[in-house]
């Protein structure tokens, strides 16, 4: 364990070591193997590393660098994971047939858990750039890959990885602080959650399978705590004034009756 949280990332050419994250992978799958043989298990509780949150949002700026360096099909994958939150693995496994565009909604029927398999807005963006995908598109997948000898072949597989196109893009816009695909999704969310998007909603649109692996990415300010009071404050009085006009109306009919 220590020497593999020693080691370079493979494919990663950043200098950038296994996370202690992935250890702890490995050394649960280890354990699970150990317990099904029926065997005694050497890995113990304090074995595993803590593990600290990677989570890296793309600022507005690093943003449009990115998309203006990005090469196709990243630059779509990319303004789709960044506009609905969606897994990288989740757009690549777009379907066309799960695409509903008088809905305007993708419907994702793949996950780990029940809440993964979800309908997904589309925003103007995205409606229209799958619009454009689908039209000059033959293949049942969104994001097809060109591997495999012959037309049928071309279309059989959906999309694996963009990591070169995605590295090489993150390098040409000079962003010193790498990041990941995922990332993107990380952004997402962050934003959402800034621009006041509430928890459980959040969850359902990321797919989360709890509320608390939602709450990573809410971080309300003081500014947001003075906001929310101002809104309850408004609804308090709206509530009360419109039991006061019905109050009203109701005195008036009887007066009439009468």
């Amino acid at each position: 364990r220590l020497t593999r949280i020693g080691e370079e990332r493979r494919n990663a050419h950043d200098g950038s070591t296994v996370s202690p994250a992935t250890v702890n992978r490995a050394l649960a799958t280890l354990r699970l193997i150990f317990n099904y043989l029926e065997l005694r298990c050497p890995i113990k509780k304090g074995m595993f590393f803590k593990e600290e949150g990677q989570m890296r949002v793309v600022s507005a700026k690093e943003e449009l660098a990115y998309l203006r360096e990005a090469s196709q099909p990243l630059r779509d994958i990319a303004t789709i994971i960044l506009q609905t939150g969606m897994r990288p693995e989740e757009v690549f496994r777009m379907e066309v047939r799960h695409l509903d565009f008088d809905r305007r909604t993708i419907f994702n029927p793949f996950g780990k858990t029940k809440t993964a398999k979800r309908l997904i807005p589309m925003t103007q963006d995205i409606y229209e750039l799958l619009k454009v995908r689908v039209a000059r598109n033959e293949s049942p997948w969104v994001f097809y890959s060109p591997a495999g000898a012959g037309r049928k072949a071309h279309f059989e597989k959906h999309i694996g990885s963009v990591r070169k196109a995605h590295d090489a893009a993150v390098a040409r816009a000079g962003i010193a602080d790498a990041f990941r695909l995922y990332d993107l999704r990380h952004t997402y969310a962050t934003r959402a959650a800034e621009a006041g998007v509430d928890v459980l909603t959040l969850a359902a649109l990321l797919g989360h399978k709890t509320v608390q692996m939602t709450m990573r990415y809410v971080h309300p300010t003081d500014a947001h705590k003075v906001e929310a009071a101002k809104k309850l404050e408004m609804y308090n009085a709206q509530a009360v004034m419109k039991l006061a006009q019905e109050t009203s109306r109701v005195a008036t009919i009887s007066a009439t009756v009468n």
